[in-house]
C-alpha cells in the first residue's frame, strides 16, 4: 500500500509529462497509471484541475475508461460527461446500472439530462425515467432495477441456459429472483442450489421464501435497518400489486448508512444537510439554512440574560456567583450531551426504543447521581481553594449536583420523547441541548444561590 502511494505520489507530481507522454519519463509513468486499480486511477484524476482531469481522462482506453467514470464524485462526473465526446459518453452511460445514472442525472442541467438520455438504450431510459419518479430517499430512488429474472415454470436448465447467455452482459447476484408470467414476485433461488439441482428440476419446486420484501415508497434507512437485522445482502423491491421493481444489495445499504449518518451529523449542529456537497452548494442557501438556526438559538438564549437581570441585586451582593457561572453551565451542558449521545447512538442501532426507555431513563438517572457527587467534590474542593469561603463552596457545589443531574435526566429524555412523537432525535443534540442547559443552569445556579445565601 505504502508503495502504491509513492507510484501514485510521483505521477501527479509528473503529471504533465503523463499527460504528453512524450518522455521516457512520462511514458513509464504512463504505463505504471494505468496498470494500476482504477479507484486508484480515479483518486489521482480527482485531485487535477478540469482541464488536466479532462486531459488525462480522454486518453484512457473505453473499458478502464467506464470503470475509473464510476468511481469519480458524482460532480466530477458531470464535468466530465459534458466535455468529452458523444461517442464516449454514449459508451459510459451504457456501461453504468440504472440506479448510477439516476443518480448522476441528478447534477445535470435540463438541457444536458434531455440530451443524454438519447444516446440511451430505449429499454434503459425508460428504466431511468421510472427511477427519477421515485422519491430519491426511498427504495425505489435506490433500488438497481437492471436484474435478471426467471419464471418459475422455467426448468433448470433452461434457467442456466439463459444465464450464460446473459451473462457477459448482465452482472448476475448470488440470488436469481422468480416471478410469474405478470412479473409478481413469487421467491428465489441461490445459485449453488441451481447448479445442484437436476436440469428437468421446475424452478418453482426449488425457489426460497423471500425473508423481507420492501415497498417501493420504503424510506431508505428502515430498509438498510431492515438488511441489518436479518442479516441479509440483497432485499427485493415491488408495487402495491407484488410486482418485482429491482432489488437493493448491501453495497447500497452501505452507501445509505454512509449518507444517513453524515445527516444526523448536520442536525445535531443545527445544520441542514448539504444536497449536493460543500462546494457547490450556494453561499446564500447556506448562510440562510445556517442563520435560522443561530437566530433561534439566539433569541431562546436570551432568556438566560432575563434571568440574570432578575436576580441582580443578590449578583452585585456575591460577586462569586458570576465568577462560577460560566463553569457550571458548560458542566451541565458536556454532561447532557453525553446522555443525549448515548441515547441517540442507542435509538439508532435499536438498542434503545419505547419498550426499555424507562429503563434507559433509570440507568441515566443513576448514573448521573454517581457523576454529580464528584464533580460536586471537586468543585468545592476548586471554589473552597479559591476564595477559603465555606458558605460559597456549599452553595455552587450543591448547584452543580442539580445541574448535573438535571441536565444528564434531560439529555436522555428529550430524545425518547422526539422519537416517541416521530421526530428524528438527532434534533435533541447540540446546540440546542447546550442552550436548553444553559437557560436551566442558569435558572437552577441563581435560584439555589437566592435561597440558601437570602433566605
Amino acid at each position: 500500500m505504502l508503495k502504491s502511494k509513492k507510484v501514485l505520489f510521483q505521477i501527479e507530481n509528473n503529471i504533465d509529462a503523463v499527460i504528453a507522454q512524450q518522455t521516457t519519463l512520462g511514458k513509464d509513468l504512463w504505463n505504471i497509471l494505468i496498470g494500476q486499480h482504477h479507484a486508484d486511477i480515479a483518486m489521482v484524476l480527482s485531485k487535477l484541475n478540469e482541464d488536466r482531469q479532462l486531459a488525462l481522462f480522454k486518453k484512457l482506453d473505453q473499458d478502464l475508461s467506464v470503470r475509473v467514470f464510476r468511481k469519480l464524485p458524482q460532480t466530477e462526473q458531470a464535468d466530465l460527461l459534458v466535455n468529452i465526446s458523444l461517442e464516449q459518453a454514449t459508451l459510459i452511460l451504457k456501461n453504468m446500472p440504472a440506479d448510477e445514472l439516476t443518480d448522476l442525472f441528478d447534477y445535470l442541467s435540463d438541457e444536458d439530462l434531455e440530451r443524454y438520455l438519447r444516446l440511451l438504450q430505449t429499454n434503459q431510459r425508460n428504466q431511468i425515467l421510472s427511477l427519477l419518479s421515485f422519491n430519491p430517499r426511498s427504495a425505489g430512488g435506490r433500488m438497481d432495477s437492471d436484474v435478471i429474472t426467471m419464471q418459475k415454470d422455467f426448468t433448470v436448465r433452461r434457467c442456466i441456459e439463459l444465464l450464460q447467455r446473459l451473462g457477459p452482459r448482465k452482472t448476475i447476484m448470488q440470488r436469481i429472483y422468480i416471478t410469474t408470467k405478470e412479473h409478481i414476485l413469487v421467491g428465489y433461488v441461490t445459485l449453488d442450489r441451481l447448479v445442484l439441482s437436476k436440469p428437468d428440476t421446475p424452478l418453482a419446486n426449488i425457489l426460497n421464501a423471500n425473508e423481507l420484501i420492501v415497498g417501493v415508497d420504503e424510506d431508505q434507512e428502515d430498509v438498510a435497518n431492515q438488511m441489518h437485522h436479518y442479516g441479509i445482502l440483497y432485499v427485493p423491491v415491488v408495487d402495491k400489486h407484488n410486482h418485482f421493481l429491482g432489488v437493493i444489495t448491501a453495497d447500497d445499504v452501505f452507501e445509505i448508512i454512509k449518507e444517513e449518518g453524515s445527516e444526523d451529523v448536520y442536525r445535531m449542529f443545527g445544520l441542514v444537510p448539504a444536497q449536493h456537497g460543500y462546494f457547490t452548494t450556494p453561499i446564500w442557501r447556506m448562510v440562510g439554512q445556517r442563520g435560522m438556526w443561530l437566530i433561534g438559538l439566539l433569541i431562546l438564549q436570551s432568556f438566560s440574560s432575563a434571568i440574570l437581570s432578575s436576580y441582580h441585586l443578590m449578583l452585585a451582593q456575591y460577586s462569586f456567583i458570576a465568577v462560577f457561572l460560566t463553569m457550571l453551565i458548560g458542566t451541565g451542558g458536556n454532561a447532557g450531551n453525553q446522555s443525549a449521545t448515548i441515547v441517540i447512538r442507542g435509538l439508532t442501532t435499536r438498542e434503545m426504543n419505547r419498550r426499555n426507555g424507562h429503563k434507559v431513563l433509570w440507568r441515566e438517572f443513576s448514573v448521573a447521581s454517581g457523576l454529580a457527587i464528584i464533580l460536586a467534590s471537586v468543585c468545592f474542593i476548586r471554589v473552597y481553594a479559591a476564595g477559603n469561603d465555606l458558605a460559597s463552596a456549599v452553595v455552587v457545589s450543591f448547584s452543580l449536583f442539580l445541574i448535573v443531574v438535571i441536565s444528564m435526566v434531560l439529555g436522555a429524555s428529550i430524545p425518547l420523547m422526539l422519537e416517541r412523537f416521530n421526530i428524528d432525535p438527532v434534533h435533541s443534540a447540540a446546540p440546542f441541548l447546550a442552550t436548553l442547559m444553559d437557560i436551566l443552569g442558569t435558572l437552577v445556579y441563581c435560584y439555589v444561590c437566592s435561597k440558601l445565601l437570602l433566605g
